[in-house]
């Protein structure tokens, strides 16, 4: 039975409720499946249909092929992971339909269900060592990867299995003290300041989100961009008075932090409510146009101040604000891990952040030329705390003509 010319995927149960893996050698291929797949049900084809599509891309370097995962109501569980990666470990694609990813995907690893690997690629790094325990999958995809193999997702065959890791924490430590970086959320500035003949360089394959970032330069193109929005559209600044009423009911009038300010509507607004605000951005002109912009406001307390960053870490003490604000930021970072880490620091016991970004959407962005990774609820909330021990407090969306999540984060208590 064929849908428009194509084969229609081989479809598997994977109920996978062992870490363990079964390897099968057969033409030069090792398949891999969860020792609880060995005797799936299925189609005797999907063995040859993953051993095809390796086939096909050995010639360009591809070492393992995987398949695409899918809940039992068909949508999409994941079309391989990512785990170098500025929104940290998450599956490509999780909560789609099941008909997207037509086509083969190339990421950082195949985290579970059904592979093939080249097996004199699989010997050469010591797969059957490297598949121990719940991050086996991810362990052996890197080793591949930082010896110069490239990971695939393919569409031909498709596994019900929607499993994601849970190693114990001994596990992710010895992980990271093997690899630097924690499995579920890594440091990128740590991992390019390897040096350039370390296996781990290997790993940061994707020029897209790796490679150098390009000149932002938004602000000489629009100068005061915000403050125009907010004059001129009413939706627009329906939207911003919500998040700094939001921040209001959070911080009350305290010290904060408005990280990533721009040209300084949101600190504004913020001191407007009679909040202590610092705003601080690494765009030169933003902070001039910051600046320019609220010397002629009045407020019923302090003046917002601002400060130009250099990058790294935040320039202040620890605990010095009761709350941090990040609007439409996170979304343009190349390693947010490194600021959610800051802003755990910068919060004392009991402080909150507050995020907002644009909800991803399958193929397409709110801000193509400016934007480098937007977010899912759960990728959002996931990697807050993965790379801190804030707690997450709140969430929400704004809807209407924006498509915004909202995730407020805590630290505990002392």
């Amino acid at each position: 039975m064929t849908t428009l010319g194509i084969p229609q995927p081989a479809l598997i149960t994977s109920p996978a409720t062992s870490p363990g893996w079964i390897v099968e050698r057969t033409d030069r291929v090792a398949v891999i499946a969860r020792s609880s797949t060995a005797n799936i049900p299925g189609p005797d084809s999907w063995q040859e249909r993953l051993v095809d599509a390796l086939t096909r891309f050995r010639a360009s370097g591809v070492t393992v092929v995987g398949a695409k995962r899918v809940h039992a109501d068909g949508t999409i569980f994941s079309m391989g992971e990512f785990v170098v990666h500025p929104k940290g470990f998450h599956h490509l694609g999780r909560g789609l339909s099941g008909h997207a990813f037509r086509f083969p995907e190339e990421v950082d690893v195949i985290a579970g269900g059904v592979m093939a690997v080249d097996e004199v690629a699989f010997d050469a790094v010591d797969g059957e060592d490297a598949l121990r325990g719940e991050l086996g999958a991810i362990e052996l995809c890197l080793r591949l990867r930082a010896r110069g193999g490239r990971c695939i997702a393919v569409p031909e065959v498709v596994v019900v299995d929607a499993r994601s890791p849970r190693p114990r924490d001994e596990e992710s430590k010895a992980f990271e003290k093997r690899w630097g970086f924690d499995w579920r959320a890594a440091d990128l500035d740590r991992l390019r300041a390897c040096d350039s003949g370390s296996a781990i360089r290997g790993l940061l394959w994707n020029v897209r989100l790796h490679g150098l970032a390009l000149p932002f330069e938004k602000y000489e193109q629009r100068p005061a961009m915000h403050w125009k929005n907010y004059a001129e559209t009413p939706v627009y600044r329906q939207r911003a008075d919500h998040l700094a009423k939001l921040a209001a009911q959070h911080f009350g009038d305290g010290d904060v932090l408005d990280l990533g300010c721009g040209d300084g509507l949101f600190s504004h607004l913020l001191a407007m409510a009679g909040m202590n605000v610092t705003g601080l951005d690494v765009e030169t002109a933003a902070i001039d146009q910051a600046r320019s912009k609220c010397a002629s406001q009045i407020y019923p307390e302090r003046s917002p101040r601002f400060e130009h960053s250099t990058g790294g870490p935040l320039p202040f003490a620890d605990g010095s604000f009761n709350g941090v604000v990040m609007f439409d930021v996170i979304e343009h970072l190349p390693n947010p891990v490194a600021l959610l880490r800051e802003f755990q620091r910068v919060l004392p016991p009991g402080g909150k952040c507050i995020i907002s970004t644009p909800s991803w959407q399958y193929g397409g962005s709110s801000d193509p030329v400016y934007h480098l990774c937007e977010y899912t609820m759960e990728e959002l909330t996931r990697q807050i705390q993965a790379a801190t021990d804030m707690t997450i407090a709140a969430t929400g969306t704004i809807g209407g003509v924006y498509r915004d999540l909202v995730v407020v984060a805590q630290r505990p208590g002392e």
